[in-house]
């Protein structure tokens, strides 16, 4: 990747790190300590598998593999983007968090980018394709920061993105996280339209999710029998964590590759899927109309 073709400004620092921006450090929704937490978890958690083989599907059918995909945010620590890279694809990840920009890097990845895309340094109508993992439900102005990604990509342009869904799901997990939102396809679609965008893919997933969510992070919660995120020890936090992430064993693993199996056959062979605990777009930046 020549990365003149998308930033004015760069300077490789001797990490191997790209930085288009002159701070030294840039504040985000996540520490460097739970970037690093993130980091120990990710490559045996079931979550962030499934997630990534959702996200290869798709991306299958709707992204070009010869051109680059950046991918803002990053999912934190370029889970995603290194799996996809490992499978063909020209990934790059652009990442505001220094400390997730050198865990991408311990991973393998090969263009990391410190920055955001709201950066001056990013050249307009340049990006051919974006992903946007579980980012958009972090930002205050969510309509801003899609004509913001609208305004860097080329026309034609395309964005795979996934956001957690359904507004009755919200727990204190969610206040931990720092989320604004969670998100109905509906309001999703409508959001991305109202930007410019053409929709050419919408759909929920992680269904087998839904009611364990609702029922047990939800309902427990309100009910008081499970305590709220601000109100664990950090050693409680880390537990939690831990169960809900580590890689699944014996008849759990099999009872979940079924379902998995199950949802992702739906998912690719165009069902409807009703609900799930996470939505996936795949918008289109529309072509100027030919004179």
């Amino acid at each position: 990747m020549r990365w003149e073709n998308y930033f004015a400004k760069c300077r490789l620092s001797d990490d191997g790190i790209l930085h288009c921006t002159e701070e030294a450090d840039v504040t985000t929704k996540f520490s460097a300590e739970a970037q690093n937490g993130l980091f120990e978890i990710e490559d045996t958690s079931w979550w962030f598998q499934y997630r990534s083989q959702v996200i290869c599907r798709i991306a299958h059918k709707f992204l070009n593999e010869e051109h680059t995909i950046f991918d803002v945010g990053g999912g934190g620590n370029g889970y995603t983007t290194n799996r996809m890279a490992l499978d063909g694809y020209c990934m790059a990840l652009l990442e505001p968090s220094p400390a997730a920009c050198r865990n991408a890097k311990r991973r393998g990845l090969r263009t990391v980018i410190c920055g955001t895309l709201e950066e001056e340094t990013v050249i307009d109508d340049s990006m051919e394709q974006l992903l946007l993992l579980d980012v958009l439900e972090h930002i205050e102005d969510d309509g801003a920061f899609l004509q913001t990604m609208y305004r860097k990509l080329a026309p034609g342009g395309r964005v795979l993105l996934t956001v957690p869904a359904f507004q009755r799901l919200w727990s204190s997990e969610d206040d931990e996280a720092r989320h604004y939102r969670r998100y109905r396809l509906e309001q999703l679609k409508d959001a991305a339209q109202n930007a410019g965008f053409e929709v050419l893919y919408s759909n929920y997933f992680f269904e087998f999710l839904f009611l364990p969510i609702l029922f047990v992070r939800v309902g427990l919660e309100k009910l008081g029998l499970l305590k709220r995120t601000e109100e664990r020890t950090a050693e409680e936090k880390k537990r939690i964590t831990e169960k809900q992430f580590k890689e699944r064993q014996g008849i759990v693993q099999f009872v979940l590759s079924k379902l998995e199996s199950w949802e992702l056959k739906r998912l690719m062979g165009g069902k409807r899927v009703r609900f799930g605990s996470s939505a996936v777009c795949v918008l289109q930046k529309r072509s100027p109309s030919p004179m």
